[in-house]
């Protein structure tokens, strides 16, 4: 360990670090309508964006060779590296001992592969040149982070070793100390680097295209990866497709792209006519100007073509950040005009596409197949983001396609068998059918990580699928296992099937003899029997939802989890520390409704009288019923979609705003968690200085202010406050610590991130993008761990009650 600057891996901090992308149609990505190309302001000393800046010339990235590399590995429980990276001390090691391991040298392999090693960790590091006038960027596969500038700039690797993701370095020219930590155990690690001197780079490795289906011509997105290369915001980005033989001219504006950063724009896609003829490649070109650009940036680009009623890739805009998602579809086997289908969502393993899900399955005559990403084939164990990109594509699918409501259903394999009793359990009201294959039960059950206690527990209770089984009892559920599964023990199922035994009556559960994680029973038949089960297929194309029954039990952690059951939304819970609880039952046309711990919810009053209800009462209260909503209990407060944990902040469209003059850690931090976010999760995101937000960035997005103080952004009605040296938290004083927290700012949340200055350290140790990331309303921490954190109350007030270390 190393001065002050020790990291300390504390019981409920651990998971804040992260061990383990003819006429012009002006259209604004849907966080920011309205907002035209440059209407943020460009970057510091640069002009707005009007399409003078000649193209930049073609010209291949060069590769910066490093000819050696010092590597070591070490044990979590030994590592004295890290602190050594972090504060600076760290140099370049000799062969020989050094920090408490012995270091050698290593000539990088195929694909800059570095050494493979039974330990948790791996480091490696070099001295680069880079050359005057260019910029550097990196490939890092099974790496956690690259560290620059003497640790004080980081920037992820991609631990999943898929070989698309580029991320910049924030070095200039001139020789630098590049230091690499990676994962040991896993694949082995390979690092490669390039020079260039364009100020952008377009990486089509790492992109999102649709498939684009014969005789359609309905406009679609194309995501692609975008690198940042300069040191400075660029605002008034627009992100443009010319107009080509295929496609005509459109145009998405953003506000700023965060310096030294990788993140993920979208580009409309608009055919000029109805697709023509499948399996073809359509060429495009791609083109990137900005505020501030020297040059504008042209890419080629391919979209395929797929024939009418084939498989195809779906691309959507992601309410959550503005990126371009996709799910694919399998149409049923034949589409009458004028008829409604069922929907089978399907929920994929770790490292399946959803391409491959979907093409598991053999077509039916009465249903769409819709399988959803989950962001990243690893992405989110199917919990936070990933529940959340699950439901976006079924909701599309809902809107788009010809389905009935009332036939939908849920299944998934393995991590996706995860995600159907995550999704079931939280979301029961919305599938007829749940059939999780291969399917863990929890974080705790599987791989037997304790669940977090206290405030932390709590704004991740949606985990714990276990407590809210009952929300089952109503749906029919098929469980699908195979008796010899290594990957995922049999157990999981046998303990979901005794558990849902008293509770649902329509339950069944297949145990396939003889067969593991993956089986096909039948290798002649079309799809694969693990998850295209003929008999639970049969089933689900049997079963019609009731969508609003008037006898229900509906248990929910959170309204920003979950909200809605039947004709009942919960829009507050009185103590955020605990489960929110609706029950209802009906006799001869009267509903009673009974709730716990419930503040505030709204009664769909259409809904009841069009099954003929004639009375309700809430609570022991009478109300007057009406074909319009019913609203019960204030209304003001916290509602779902403002409702917080902190992680909540990123569920719509953000944007990092730091101080003009504040520390540059503020700034890598920005660029730290967009490009983290872009390469776990294929996302989008903005970054700014201060001097440059707009109000009609404020409308758009939800401001995360980083290092700002409260006196520079009218904080005075803000329940927490701070200075450059110290927080303060209710009555309590905090220095040498940082602090975050989530806040309402009108319609949209707020976030606030800072930290005691000369402790910018602490910043990185907060990084919300997991599955088992998420925390309370507020939380401080220090180089001692997490000292406070809880929740406000529903009302947005600190309460002691809600709080912890107060």
């Amino acid at each position: 360990m190393v001065g002050r600057h020790r990291f300390v891996l504390f019981p409920l901090l651990a998971v804040l670090l992260v061990a383990l992308t003819t006429a012009c149609t002006e259209e604004q990505v849907t966080p920011a309508p309205g907002t035209s190309a440059g209407g943020s302001g460009g970057a510091a000393g640069g002009g707005g964006s009007g399409g003078e800046e000649p193209a930049k010339p073609p010209g291949e990235p060069q590769p910066l060779a490093v000819q050696q590399w010092m590597v070591s590995s070490v044990s979590a429980s030994k590592d004295e590296i890290i602190a050594a990276v972090v504060d600076g001390s760290f140099e370049l090691p000799a062969e020989g001992a050094y920090l408490g391991v012995n270091w050698a040298v290593h000539v990088p392999g195929e694909n800059g592969a570095l050494i493979d090693a039974n330990r948790d960790y791996i480091y490696a590091a070099t001295k680069i040149t880079v050359p005057e006038g260019q910029r550097a960027f990196a490939r890092g596969d099974t790496v956690v982070a690259f560290y620059t500038l003497g640790g004080q700039a980081r920037h992820p690797g991609d631990f999943y070793h898929s070989r698309k993701m580029r991320v910049p370095l924030a070095v200039g020219a001139g020789e630098h100390l590049l230091v690499v930590r990676a994962l040991g155990r896993r694949n082995t690690p390979e690092v490669e680097l390039w020079t260039t001197d364009a100020e952008m780079v377009i990486n089509v490795a790492d992109s999102t295209p649709p498939d684009l289906v014969v005789a359609s011509s309905e406009p679609r997105y194309l995501g692609v990866a975008v690198l940042n290369m300069t040191d400075q915001a660029i605002g008034g980005v627009s992100a443009t497709v010319l107009d080509s033989e295929h496609f005509e001219e459109t145009s998405v504006a953003y506000p700023s792209l965060s310096p030294d950063a990788t993140t993920q724009l979208s580009f409309l896609l608009k055919p000029k006519s109805a697709i023509s003829a499948p399996d073809e490649k359509l060429k495009l070109t791609l083109k990137l100007q900005g505020g501030g650009l020297t040059w504008t940036y042209e890419q080629a680009f391919e979209v395929a073509t797929v024939a009418k009623g084939a498989r195809y890739r779906r691309t959507r805009l992601s309410a959550v950040d503005g990126s371009t998602q996709y799910h694919a579809v399998m149409p049923p086997s034949v589409v009458e005009d004028g008829k409604k289908y069922g929907l089978m969502l399907s929920l994929h393993g770790a490292g399946v596409e959803a391409t491959g899900q979907a093409a598991a399955y053999s077509p039916k005559d009465w249903a769409y197949l819709v399988a959803a990403t989950n962001r990243r084939p690893f992405g989110f164990d199917w919990e936070e983001w990933g529940r959340l990109d699950a439901l976006e594509a079924l909701d599309d699918a809902t809107a788009t396609l010809p389905i009935d409501s009332q036939r939908v259903h849920l299944t998934g394999h393995s991590m996706g068998g995860h995600g159907s009793w995550h999704l079931g359990v939280h979301f029961a009201g919305k599938f007829g059918l749940i059939a999780p294959s291969a399917g863990w039960i929890s974080f705790d059950k599987y791989g037997g990580s304790a669940h977090p206690e206290g405030a932390v527990g709590r704004a991740r209770a949606a985990s714990q699928t276990l407590e809210y089984v009952n929300n089952l009892a109503d749906r029919s559920v098929f469980i699908i296992h195979g008796d010899k599964d290594t990957n995922v023990p049999i157990s999981h199922a046998k303990q979901m099937f005794q558990t849902l035994q008293p509770i649902v009556n329509d339950l069944e559960f297949h145990e396939e003899p003889g067969a593991g994680h993956w089986w096909d029973a039948d290798g002649e038949e079309e799809g694969a029997d693990c998850v295209d089960w003929e008999p639970m297929i049969a089933k689900a194309a049997g079963i019609t939802n009731d969508l609003t029954p008037l006898s229900f039990s509906f248990k929910t952690p959170s309204p920003w989890v979950s909200a809605q059951h039947s004709f009942v939304t919960v829009r507050s819970c009185t103590s955020p520390m605990l489960d929110c609880e609706v029950k209802s039952a009906e006799a001869a046309g009267a509903v009673t409704v009974t709730t716990t711990n419930v503040r505030s919810m709204i009664v769909d009053g259409a809904a009841l009288t069009a099954k003929g209800v004639s009375s309700l009462s809430v609570d022991g209260q009478v109300q007057t019923l009406a074909s319009s909503p019913i609203e019960i209990g204030p209304q003001d407060g916290k509602r779902p979609e403002l409702n917080g944990p902190l992680n909540q902040v990123f569920h719509k469209p953000f944007c990092f705003v730091w101080d003009d003059d504040g520390a540059a850690a503020y700034r890598h931090y920005a660029a730290w968690l967009l490009s983290w976010w872009s390469v776990i999760g294929n996302g989008h995101g903005c970054g700014m200085p201060l001097s440059k937000l707009t109000s009609t960035t404020k409308d758009a997005y939800n401001i995360i202010y980083l290092g700002v103080l409260p006196s520079d952004i009218g904080g005075a009605s803000l329940p927490m406050s701070w200075t450059a040296e110290q927080v303060e938290v209710g009555d309590k004083t905090f220095d040498q610590a940082a602090l975050a927290f989530v806040y309402p700012a009108g319609d949209r949340l707020g976030g606030f991130i800072t930290v005691a200055k000369g402790y910018e350290y602490l910043l990185f140790r907060y990084t919300p993008f997991s599955s088992r990331a998420g925390m309370p309303d507020f939380l401080v921490w220090s180089d001692e761990g997490l000292i406070s954190t809880g929740f406000f109350d529903a009302d947005w007030k600190l309460d002691a009650a809600f709080a912890e270390g107060l």
